[in-house]
C-alpha cells in the first residue's frame, strides 16, 4: 500500500532537521518536512477534513486517509497578525491542492522569523516507511512525501 502527500506550497523540499525549533526539527511532534516557500498559496497536502485552524491561520489540522496532518507556516509566527489569509474552516472538506490559506512571507521575513511551511503527520505510528522528496516543488501538484508498506 502508498500514501502519498504533496507540498503544500511552491518551493524547495528540505528535511525537519532544518527547522530552527527543537519540536519540529526533532520530530517529536510528528514525522514530515518543511518546505522554503516560493509562492503565497499553501494548499491542502492531502484530502480530508479540516480539524482547526489556528485563529490567525498559521497552522491547519487535516484528517485524512493517511493520519492526521499538520500544516504549520513559519515558526513562531502565532502572533503575527495580518499576515495569513484563511480560505478554509473546520469541518470543511477538502482536496489535495486545495488552497488553505494566503500568507505574506515578507512580513514573515521582516519579523525575522523563518518562513519554512512545516508539514507533519502528527499520528504515533505512521504506516510504512517515509520517504521525502527532496527538490523544487509545486505546491498541491507535486509529491513532498511517500509512505511505502
Amino acid at each position: 500500500m502508498k500514501y502519498s502527500i504533496f507540498s503544500p506550497i511552491d518551493g524547495e523540499v528540505l528535511f525537519l532537521s532544518t527547522v530552527p525549533d527543537e519540536a519540529f526539527s526533532s520530530g517529536m511532534l510528528g514525522e514530515g518536512f518543511a518546505v522554503k516557500p516560493s509562492g503565497e498559496t499553501v494548499c491542502a497536502p492531502a484530502s480530508g477534513v479540516i480539524g482547526t485552524v489556528s485563529e490567525n491561520g498559521h497552522a491547519y489540522s487535516i484528517a485524512s486517509d493517511i493520519g492526521d496532518l499538520l500544516v504549520h507556516i513559519g515558526v513562531d509566527t502565532v502572533h503575527l497578525e495580518g499576515v495569513f489569509e484563511p480560505m478554509v474552516k473546520p469541518g470543511q472538506k477538502v482536496a489535495a491542492g486545495q488552497p488553505l490559506c494566503r500568507a505574506d512571507f515578507k512580513k514573515i521575513r521582516a519579523a525575522g522569523l523563518c518562513e519554512s511551511v512545516i508539514l507533519l503527520i502528527t499520528e504515533k505510528t505512521v504506516p510504512g516507511e517515509v520517504k521525502i522528496q527532496k527538490g523544487i516543488v509545486r505546491g498541491g501538484k507535486d509529491i513532498a512525501l511517500r509512505i511505502e508498506k
